[in-house]
């Protein structure tokens, strides 16, 4: 699968923007079988409910797989990240996302 370029979606042209699909059921590899890891970590209420949410129409487990999944695909050098703010600073990089500076 080739990478998306969003920054189509930055530079107005006159030309419409591609269409960008959903993943099809094959594009995330990870079986629930492969391998069990527990993991407990806390999250904020917020957190909580957004995984909630987007676990409604299936489980945690699959949300968190797909996570994984995705963090794999991502151009990070997880090896260099020393601190939790550079994580989050790398995984937004990674798929462009910016936010307003906070003043």
């Amino acid at each position: 699968m080739s990478r998306v370029s969003y920054q189509v979606a930055l530079d107005r042209t006159d030309t419409p923007a591609p269409m960008i699909g959903a993943l099809d059921p094959g594009a995330i590899d990870t079986r629930k079988r492969d391998g069990v890891v527990r993991v407990s970590v806390k999250l904020a209420k917020r957190q909580t409910r957004w995984l909630q949410d987007a676990a409604a129409g299936t489980d945690t487990g699959t949300v968190l797989r797909a996570l994984v999944d995705l963090g794999m695909e991502l151009d990070i050098d997880w090896g260099a990240i020393t601190k939790p703010a550079e994580v989050r600073a790398a995984v937004r990089d990674a798929v462009l996302i910016r936010r307003p500076a906070q003043s």
